[in-house]
């Protein structure tokens, strides 16, 4: 597994919330693509930052919880209905 860094100059609890999030991943084996998962975690730690968020715990367990969340998703299949007109 590669390890990706992050960081954000306006709030040093965001690298500490980046990688607690992602080690609990880690450890969890909920990391399906390292890069995918990187992304997701630093878009949402920067939008709690802009949001003024600063606690690094509080950070890392609603970035932890918005993955569950969005991997849980991507396990559902897709349902579509065709609604037709006679």
């Amino acid at each position: 597994m590669t390890k990706i860094i992050f960081s954000d100059y306006r709030n040093p609890a965001a690298e500490q919330a980046y990688e607690i999030a992602w080690e609990f991943l880690a450890r969890s084996g909920a990391i399906r693509d390292d890069f995918e998962t990187c992304v997701f975690l630093a878009q949402r730690i920067t939008m709690m930052v802009e949001e003024g968020q600063t606690n690094r715990i509080r950070m890392a367990n609603r970035a932890i919880s918005e993955h569950q969340h969005y991997a849980e998703n991507l396990d559902k299949p897709i349902r579509c209905s065709v609604n037709s007109r006679s």
